[in-house]
């Protein structure tokens, strides 16, 4: 499986080759493709020709400029973008290098404009190039690289933290972990009171940092040399507040995954601000992207809800049977806001539910809401557990209409994985 490098045969280009060859040499494989896309409408025999003479050239420069794996030259008829894509489809490769340029050399140069078409199409990582220097230094194991990557609750997301752990499988990295939050929104995520719009929230984003630790580590041995969590109050668009932290941590690269979007919703995309403005190097990861799995995750701590009535409680079981020795079991309890009801009876008779000789630690909540759904989702993110576990009672047709259904509303309200109890 090769890397392929776009190329528009400019000296930006020859430095998207070298990182290419660099990174292709740090994997073992053994050649790269160089890519040169002209348009469909081209048909001047003599001008493809000296395309063709100006990319063999290209391509032995680059494979004399330094010890590494070959170059292997091809030119391609197309739409820039659409052939780019369909090449790298048709050649399974799992990266696209391709050299950003400035804003005055975009009016020039078709490929630096045709990038951001690439990423909304491909089904491939692409690693846009600004400064070729520090990858070639990290290629070379002469220095760490330092990467900002932007975490949220996206499926996408998890590509790009699968993506960053394998890079650092094969070179020191030093890894900052950049969040954006909406103060409401992160309010209401936590189950947490409102404050202010403008100013930061401290406990806010200390459970958010945690959470961007936990997303990227493990049990395992650390991949990333330095590790640090960064949550940051926004107020405008997110690729803005990212593009001004990694100014901040002085990064060497931007990795975040992509939703690709088109149209007018390109506008606030967050992966198109950061390759359109960021002064570093990115990687989008888009949400079709096949990425090995590094790192398998570990259920260190389960929540378990319960009404506390016979079925309910047969769940609780299932919390101690996903979390190891030594983990965290929440059994949480939810009754209306206004309910009276004897709180410390209920702890003790949620602690009495753990199965006999279990040794993970109990921890028993009862906790106020009228939605009982949204009050376990928040509850599962304030305390920050990999999975949660319900019964459902099964409802079915007027009934379910008529009273819902816990179980369903939860998955709506929460991305964390649910472990549902069904009823026989």
């Amino acid at each position: 499986m090769s890397i392929i490098c776009g190329t528009d045969l400019s000296p930006a280009s020859s430095g998207a080759l070298a990182v290419a060859r660099a990174l292709a040499a740090q994997r073992g494989d053994r050649e790269v493709v160089l890519v040169h896309v002209v348009d469909a409408d081209a048909d001047d025999a003599a001008a493809l020709a000296a395309l063709r003479t100006r990319l063999d050239a290209e391509a032995r420069a680059g494979a004399t400029a330094a010890a590494g794996p070959g170059v292997r030259a091809e030119l391609v008829v197309g739409p820039p973008d659409e052939a780019l894509v369909g090449f790298a489809e048709t050649e399974g490769t799992d990266l696209i290098v391709i050299a950003a340029h400035s804003r005055a050399e975009r009016a020039q140069a078709r490929l630096g404009t045709t990038a951001a078409r690439v990423i909304e199409r491909t089904h491939v990582p692409v690693l846009v190039v600004r400064d070729p220097e520090p990858w070639l230094a990290f290629a070379r194991g002469e220095r760490p690289l330092k990467i900002l990557l932007g975490i949220d609750d996206s499926a996408t997301c998890d590509l790009g933290v699968q993506w960053t752990l394998a890079l650092g499988k094969r070179g020191p990295i030093d890894v900052v972990l950049g969040a954006i939050y909406y103060p409401d929104d992160a309010a209401a995520h936590y189950g947490l009171p409102a404050r202010s719009m403008v100013e930061t929230d401290p406990e806010i984003e200390r459970l958010m940092q945690r959470d961007l630790v936990r997303r990227f580590t493990s049990a395992a041995q650390p991949v990333a040399r330095s590790l640090t969590a960064r949550a940051r109050r926004g107020l405008g668009r997110i690729g803005d507040h990212m593009v001004e932290l990694a100014r901040d941590e002085q990064v060497d690269a931007i990795i975040v995954g992509t939703s690709q979007k088109t149209g007018l919703g390109r506008l606030g995309s967050v992966s198109s601000v950061i390759v359109e403005d960021a002064p570093e190097s990115v990687v989008c990861v888009p949400p079709q992207a096949s990425v090995a799995t590094q790192r398998v995750p570990v259920l260190q701590q389960a929540l378990v809800a319960t009404d506390l009535s016979q079925f309910a409680n047969r769940a609780v079981p299932y919390a101690f049977a996903l979390t190891p020795p030594g983990g965290e079991i929440h059994v949480v309890h939810v009754v209306k806001d206004d309910a009276e009801v004897d709180e410390a009876e209920l702890r003790r008779q949620l602690v009495a539910l753990a199965p006999a000789g279990a040794i993970q630690k109990v921890h028993p909540h009862v906790v106020r809401g009228d939605d009982t759904a949204t009050t376990i989702a928040q509850c599962a993110a304030r305390f920050g557990v990999d999975v949660i576990c319900i019964a459902s009672h099964g409802r079915t047709g007027i009934t379910r209409a008529l009273v819902g259904s816990v179980a369903d509303s939860l998955l709506r309200a929460t991305r964390l994985p649910v472990l549902v109890l069904r009823p026989a």
